[in-house]
């Protein structure tokens, strides 16, 4: 007991002030590449430099960021000037950064530009050549990480939007090794087996390393070569990747891209609604206006009106007839889509109440199963000392008085001594 003894708290705070004490470590010169940079609300810059062999995590208070005559981007090779300590709430070690000076672009913003560079020449990025997104898709196709928050986010989105829109999943790694051929790969399927009108590829922000997967040439090129619009959702606003540029339409996050592909059912309808009453009112105006036209021009002529509508009469019944049939036409459509709607939704509705019935058996036949009652009919008896379920033998001991529940109501009982056992198991006396 005579080992000095520290708290965390107080273990952070002396390894802080051992190297805040170095005279080394309180003012020097760090060269690296920005990797992760952000920056707060607050104002505060938050960002790592890394090269081949490390990273340290990096923050620059407000004071110091206002000097800056712009942010620092991802991958660009800089100088940082601070004090290097240790965040005692988290035991982090990191750089309390004064200065940054560029020196230049680092080789992942380097090879970046490059791509971009050779791409753009041939035409990959090209307005001209981008489609637009289909006005009520009746499949979606989404790759992403299974796992990832991007997936949750578009989900949720699309069914509140429409829940009767058909989302076909494909599951590929964002990030890692190998990671853009595994997108590339997905992309191919959903465009080959999927019968997609519409591909959502993306993932959720993070560093320049973990957006590579989508600054490689296999996925830009599988992304041009996709028969249908592509939407690239990759990251947070600020992140752009090549697969946003080669992509038919560029959302900022993945949420985003759910209600850039995903109308709202409901007003689509009334839309509809809305332009087919128009229609017809735009039609009767016109008609009521010819109409008396018609009538002036017949005073001045001195000729009766049914002499001249007599010719345009035969036009004007065929007009009338497609109105009204355009009219049905349009009803019918609505009735048939609310209909479609009605049909899917009981469907769904059946299948959900079907699962939860079938969840909902289980887990009463699980509670049949591990009803202490159930046991006790079939000749069991539950011993209990003190108030207590008791389990194990080894728990009781001589003389101790017991109580035994069996099916039918509760007894006492005592534990025999050591001398008065049998054989090498505890009875009990009745």
């Amino acid at each position: 007991m005579g080992e000095w003894v520290l708290s965390v708290g107080q273990l952070n705070e002396y390894v802080r002030r051992q190297l805040a004490g170095d005279p080394i470590l309180r003012s020097l010169w760090v060269r690296g590449e920005i990797s992760g940079f952000k920056r707060h609300y607050s104002g505060h810059l938050y960002f790592a430099i890394k090269d081949e062999q490390a990273r340290v995590q990096c923050v620059m208070f407000r004071q110091h960021a206002m000097g800056l005559k712009e942010d620092p981007r991802e991958g660009q090779r800089v100088t940082v000037k601070g004090s290097a300590s240790l965040y005692v709430q988290s035991g982090s070690f990191q750089l309390y950064c004064e200065e940054i000076r560029p020196e230049g672009t680092g080789d992942m913003y380097a090879r970046f530009e490059a791509l971009k560079e050779k791409l753009s020449r041939e035409g990959l990025f090209d307005p001209a050549r981008k489609r637009p997104l289909p006005l009520l898709p009746s499949r979606i196709g989404v790759i992403t990480s299974r796992s990832g928050a991007a997936l949750r986010d578009i989900l949720r989105v699309a069914r509140r939007r429409d829940p009767l829109v058909d989302i076909l999943i494909c599951p590929a790694p964002v990030q890692g090794e190998g990671a853009a051929r595994e997108l590339a790969g997905a992309l191919a399927r959903l465009d080959r087996d999927g019968d997609c009108d519409l591909i959502l590829i993306g993932r959720g922000g993070g560093s320049i390393e973990d957006l590579w997967a989508f600054n490689e040439e296999v996925l830009a090129r599988a992304i041009y070569a996709c028969s249908v619009p592509v939407i690239s959702c990759v990251g947070h606003e600020t992140d752009f990747t090549i697969a946003d540029f080669v992509a038919d339409v560029r959302a900022a996050t993945p949420s985003m891209a759910a209600e850039l592909a995903v109308p709202v059912r409901g007003e689509l309808l009334q839309r509809v609604q809305g332009l087919a009453a128009r229609l017809q009112q735009a039609l009767s105006r016109r008609m009521t206006l010819l109409g008396v036209m018609l009538d002036r021009l017949a005073l001045r002529l001195g000729v009766p009106v049914q002499a001249l509508i007599g010719p345009k009469r035969e036009r004007l019944v065929q007009l009338s007839g497609r109105l009204a049939r355009l009219g049905q036409e349009l009803i019918r459509s609505r009735d048939e889509a609310l209909q479609g709607m009605g049909t899917r939704l009981n469907s769904a509705a059946r299948a959900r109440l079907l699962h939860t019935q079938t969840r909902l058996e289980g887990l009463e036949r699980t509670l049949a199963a591990l009803d202490p009652g159930n046991v006790l009919q079939r000749g069991y008896a539950l011993v209990k000392k003190d108030g207590r379920a008791v389990a194990d033998a080894k728990a009781l001991h001589g003389g101790e008085i017991v109580s035994l529940r069996l099916r039918d109501g509760e007894v006492g009982a005592r534990i025999l001594a050591e001398e008065e056992r049998h054989g090498n198991k505890k009875e009990t006396e009745l």
